[in-house]
C-alpha cells in the first residue's frame, strides 16, 4: 500500500482516530502537565487556549520518521505523507509529571517559566512509546503502524514521559501567525506552577485567571534541597528565590 494517497488506512474516519468530537463516558480523567515560558503561559491562561504544535517546527526531526527506511520510494512517500500531516494537523503535548529539572530547564525558560497542569481524559491523549532502534514499516499498512508512526519517539526523550493528542489545525490567529486549542472539557487548567526562578507575581496570575470555571490551584516551586527534583515551595511567593527555611524534600 502506498502512502501516495495522503490518506491515512484508519479503521475508522480521522476525525474517530484523533478523537476532535467528544469522548465516551467510560474515560479516565488524568493529570498531565504543560510547560510554557512565563509570558506565553500568561496569554494561554488569559485567552483559555493551548497552542497546537506544527509537525515541521518540532524539535525532534524524527518526529513521523521513526521506522527503519531502507527502500528509496518507502522515504519518498513518507516525506510526502510527513508534509500532508503537516498541513493538517498540530499536536499537543503534556508530560506526567511537572518535578524534573531538565523539563523545566528546556521547557520552562531555565526554570524561569510555568508549568500548567491539565484534567485531560485519557482517551483523548496517549502515551509515546520510547525505542532504542528503528522497526521496518510494513505493509499493508494497519491502525497499529499508523500508531506507531504517530506515538513513538527515540529512546533519549524518555525523560519527557509524553502524553500527546492529534488535532485538526482549523485558522491560523491572525495576530500570532500560530494555531491553537481553546480550552474545553477535554483540556481544564486545574495547577498553575510557577518555576523557582519565575518573578511574576502571584497577581498577576490570578488576574489571568480570573473567572474561570472550576478550581485552579496555584503553586510556587523551588529547587529541592536533598534531591534533584523541582518542589513545592511550602512559603509560597513570600521572598521565595532566597528563603531557604523550609524544610527539605
Amino acid at each position: 500500500m502506498s502512502l501516495r494517497s495522503g490518506k491515512l488506512p484508519f479503521l475508522g474516519s480521522e476525525d474517530e482516530f484523533f478523537n476532535h468530537k467528544g469522548y465516551p463516558l467510560e474515560c479516565f480523567i488524568m493529570r498531565t502537565y504543560h510547560f510554557l515560558s512565563g509570558d506565553d503561559a500568561l496569554d494561554d491562561i488569559s485567552n483559555r487556549h493551548l497552542k497546537l504544535s506544527e509537525i515541521d517546527k518540532l524539535n525532534d526531526p524524527f518526529e513521523l520518521w521513526c521506522t527503519a527506511q531502507g527502500d528509496k520510494e518507502l522515504r519518498r512517500d513518507l516525506r510526502k505523507w510527513k508534509a500532508e500531516m503537516a498541513e493538517k494537523y498540530g499536536m499537543l503535548c503534556f508530560c506526567l509529571h511537572w518535578h524534573n529539572p531538565v523539563l523545566w530547564s528546556h521547557y520552562a525558560d531555565r526554570h524561569r517559566g510555568i508549568c500548567l497542569g491539565f484534567d485531560v481524559p485519557d482517551n483523548s491523549i496517549k502515551a509515546v512509546q520510547y525505542v532504542a532502534s528503528r522497526t521496518p514499516l510494513r505493509f499493508p499498512l494497519t491502525e497499529a503502524a499508523i500508531q506507531k508512526l504517530l506515538f513513538t519517539k527515540y529512546r533519549d526523550w524518555n525523560y519527557e514521559e509524553e502524553w500527546r493528542g492529534w488535532f485538526r489545525l482549523d485558522t491560523r490567529d491572525q495576530a500570532t501567525g500560530l494555531f491553537f486549542y481553546d480550552f474545553d472539557e477535554k483540556i481544564q487548567l486545574r495547577e498553575v506552577i510557577v518555576g523557582p526562578l519565575c518573578e511574576i507575581p502571584r497577581s498577576k496570575i490570578e488576574a489571568a485567571i480570573g473567572g474561570y470555571i472550576g478550581p485552579v490551584h496555584i503553586v510556587k516551586a523551588r529547587l529541592a534541597f536533598k534531591t534533584f527534583r523541582v518542589v513545592t515551595n511550602k512559603i509560597g511567593f513570600a521572598n521565595s528565590r532566597t528563603n531557604n527555611r523550609n524544610t527539605a524534600t
